[in-house]
């Protein structure tokens, strides 16, 4: 459960500097105002000017780690409904949608014995360094400007009930499957072992991937991209 944030006004990033944090063995979140090598999933470029709201989570859990990207989601999601904000998707296995464009992206790395959850919010930011019709923020989607500890508070308050349950019972994900986008659809999903092609079938407790292949298995998966053409 996350009792303290330690607040920068710069680093390099969230992620890493989290790490100087381990020993403390305390369930932290790391933000700053800015990172000047923010990143993504796979070592993609996560652009971090000021206006957007960049956290990592120090977390110990004992298991269940590969539902922590899972729980992070569902906490974005509420809380932008929380400042009134529809039409909001997950789309596996980190970004979160609004109106269909990306407003949010989650990496979850294992660190020693630990887990780091960093979460990327565009909420103030108006222009992009990169050319793209799929990205937006909170600013874009209503005109307005938004207190960045405001939003900060929301998100850690709505995280902890989460996590706390996910700690104790578990997460059970059909009660969130509306916001899955994807489900029904013809995908490819790039792994570090190659393609696979198939339909979406759902997700499972644990945050993995069902794939129904070309073959009519039903398949997991705990990582990789995923392209769909019509999403």
């Amino acid at each position: 459960m996350i009792k303290k944030i330690v607040r920068f006004k710069q680093v390099g990033s969230t992620q890493d500097t989290a790490k100087h944090y381990f020993e403390q063995h305390q369930e932290i979140a790391i933000t700053a105002l800015m990172q000047t090598k923010g990143r993504g999933r796979m070592g993609r470029v996560w652009y971090s000017p000021m206006g957007g709201l960049y956290v990592s989570l120090l977390l110990f859990p004992e298991e269940r780690m590969s539902s922590i990207p899972l729980v992070a989601a569902l906490s974005v999601i509420k809380t932008l409904e929380d400042l009134g904000f529809h039409n909001l998707s997950i789309m596996w296995p980190n970004d979160i949608l609004l109106n269909k464009k990306k407003v949010c992206g989650i990496i979850s790395e294992s660190y020693k014995k630990a887990i780091i959850c960093g979460i990327g919010l565009n909420v103030n930011i108006t222009k992009f360094n990169f050319s793209s019709n799929h990205a937006t923020s909170l600013r874009i989607e209503s005109g307005r400007i938004f207190e960045l500890e405001q939003v900060l508070n929301l998100l850690i308050g709505r995280f902890n009930p989460l996590y706390n349950q996910l700690r104790k019972n578990g997460l059970k994900i059909e009660n969130f499957m509306h916001y899955m986008s994807g489900i029904g659809e013809a995908v490819s999903l790039t792994t570090n072992q190659g393609n696979i092609y198939g339909t979406v079938s759902g997700l499972d407790d644990d945050w993995s991937l069902i794939i129904r292949d070309e073959n009519g298995v039903s398949r997991k998966f705990y990582y990789g991209d995923v392209r769909c053409l019509t999403w």
